[in-house]
């Protein structure tokens, strides 16, 4: 098989939104970089929902355009188990819609323009390491490419942090989703609807994201039901009249970030991280951001000798943990004690979220949702909860 090799080169694997702001930042810190995208174009197949803060868009540098952005979003509705729903609505809008491949795409564009040499049909099978120090990936029925750092953005399932030495997330924490592009809706305003209960979703959630006038995306994650037969009664629950006009399989990984994401001259990012909100699956801004840190740490490695990276390679693994794993701490929790609640706990949790409902609009954060948490867990109503959620939690054990 034949061996392109470079002396400093960066190689990327995964052209989405982490592997590509990886190579996007390598590339501006002046290396040369190699991305490789297993598919034959960048961001297709797609399985997200779409729902990215105007806040997390930010912090990655983008404002939105219209060559990806779809709708903009002000609030959410959320819908519990049995009940009125729920209306949190800000002043300013706070998250846009966006057409996740296009996204994917605008993020790989402004690579390759940056000077990040993209190759797609490249699905790497293996990582390396070589007696002279270097490291490198072999390509499925490719070449094998050689370089001095990989940085590993290929997303959930990957297996190269494996073959690097490091642990892998926990793959039995992925609940299966199913979603539809609904056209026909009824006329579509500027919130997300959220739908929660064991007949809608056990132990996760079902969404409605308006995606134009007359259009929606609507999607469910769960592991403890058939998704298409949850998802085809909540559609002709609520949207009788629509039509499927697109469909979308995936899943969600729940399991919190691996204990470690790099080893000599590896680093890993993104999904393949498990750098995911464990209440929602979202990883855009998350993934994003560490693909930044990673980018730089693995230019600046490859400029230093061998004996120093190690510093380098470890300081992004601080760094993207400084600023998120405080948040993902307390929504790993949340997780864990939502995803066990009864239908009637649900009911008793949304009465307090609705007594609360000004401090939650004050202060709720779609990217950095720990301080929100801990603020809640904190108050008489949701205190007054937690023997009721202790039996909640006993009782999903044995069943």
């Amino acid at each position: 098989m034949e061996t392109r090799s470079d002396e400093n080169r960066i190689i990327v694997v995964g052209a989405g939104v982490a592997g590509s702001h990886a190579a996007l930042e390598a590339a501006r810190n002046g290396s040369n970089v190699l991305l490789l995208e297993e598919h034959p174009q960048v961001g297709v197949p797609s399985h997200c929902s779409g729902v990215v803060s105007l806040k997390g868009l930010s912090l990655l540098g983008i404002e939105p355009q219209p060559g990806f952005t779809q709708r903009t979003i002000q609030g959410a509705v959320f819908h519990p188990p049995k009940g009125e729903p729920l209306e949190l609505r800000t002043k300013q809008p706070v998250a846009v819609i966006i057409n996740r491949a296009k996204f994917d795409q605008y993020v790989a564009k402004n690579a390759v323009a940056t000077g990040v040499e993209l190759h797609p049909k490249s699905r790497v099978s293996k990582f390396e390491r070589y007696p002279d120090g270097k490291v490198g990936v072999s390509v499925q029925d490719g070449p094998t490419f050689k370089g001095s750092i990989v940085v590993d953005a290929s997303g959930a399932g990957s297996r190269l942090p494996e073959q690097a030495g490091l642990q892998t997330p926990d793959w039995t924490q992925l609940l299966p989703g199913l979603q539809y592009e609904l056209g026909e809706t009824p006329k579509q305003g500027d919130l997300v609807e959220l739908f929660f209960g064991s007949h809608r979703a056990p132990g996760f959630f079902a969404w409605s994201i308006p995606t134009g006038d007359h259009s929606a995306r609507v999607g469910l994650a769960s592991k403890k039901s058939n998704v298409k037969r949850l998802l085809d009664d909540l559609v002709k629950e609520f949207w009788p009249k629509s039509t499927v006009e697109g469909t979308k399989s995936g899943s969600v990984l729940v399991s919190g970030p691996i204990d470690k994401c790099w080893s000599e001259n590896f680093l890993v990012v993104g999904d393949a991280a498990s750098q995911v909100k464990q209440t929602t699956g979202g990883g855009i801004i998350i993934g994003g951001y560490s693909g930044i840190l990673a980018g730089r740490a693995a230019s600046n490695a490859a400029k230093t000798p061998q004996e120093g990276r190690w510093k380098i390679l470890m300081q992004y693994d601080r760094d993207w943990r400084d600023k998120f794993s405080s948040d993902l701490r307390r929504m790993g929790i949340a997780h864990k004690l939502f995803a066990s609640l009864s239908d009637e706990t649900l009911n008793k949790l949304f009465e307090g979220v609705r007594e609360y409902l000004p401090e939650i609009q004050e202060y709720a954060d779609m990217d950095f949702q720990g301080e929100i948490i801990s603020r809640m867990l904190r108050k008489k109503k949701f205190v007054a909860l937690l023997p009721r959620v202790a039996v909640d939690s006993i009782r999903a054990v044995f069943t």
